[in-house]
């Protein structure tokens, strides 16, 4: 029966990681035509790559375990926080191979490009949708915190969500 469950687990992740890679490519379309970054199309081009590695066995069996329950958790909760780390091999795996997280960067969200930050913002607010109850600006606001931006960032993050909403 475990098996069972593993492979509904695998499956869905799949079709999960496909949603969300949508949800992230609308929200870049809407930004490119909000926003004047420059390298605008070139945003568009990372929409397209965005969390390919998720696909991977490395990753996708690991996330196989725990995207039934993710509905159901809270982003930033203790509950979610214990999910993850029992993922752990595979979110390491995962921040590694994306820029477009924090993580990848030796000193954090300070050595992220803007495009790696438009990309971000759109796979948060993609993410919120995988949570009954999402919230994109209760993330910006945990995130805020976690990964130490100031208010000027905050604000410019949320003119940008509020523009594509």
């Amino acid at each position: 029966m475990k098996i069972f469950k593993f492979l509904a687990g695998y499956i869905w992740t799949q079709i999960q990681t496909t949603t969300h890679r949508f949800w992230v490519l609308r929200n870049i379309i809407d930004m490119i035509d909000y926003t004047e970054f420059e390298g605008k199309w070139r945003l568009y081009g990372r929409a397209w790559k965005h969390d390919l590695s998720k696909y991977r066995w490395s990753e996708a069996s690991y996330f196989a375990k725990t995207i039934f329950d993710l509905k159901h958790s809270t982003y930033g909760s203790d509950e979610y926080k214990e999910m993850l780390a029992s993922i752990q091999p595979a979110i390491q795996v995962h921040y590694k191979r994306n820029r477009h997280h924090p993580e990848y960067h030796k000193n954090g969200f300070n050595d992220m490009t803007e495009l790696d930050k438009l990309e971000m913002l759109a796979d948060w607010y993609a993410a919120t949708k995988r949570h009954a109850n999402g919230d994109i600006f209760k993330s910006i606001e945990i995130n805020h915190s976690r990964f130490g931006y100031d208010d000027e960032t905050k604000e410019w993050m949320i003119s940008i969500i509020e523009a594509i909403s």
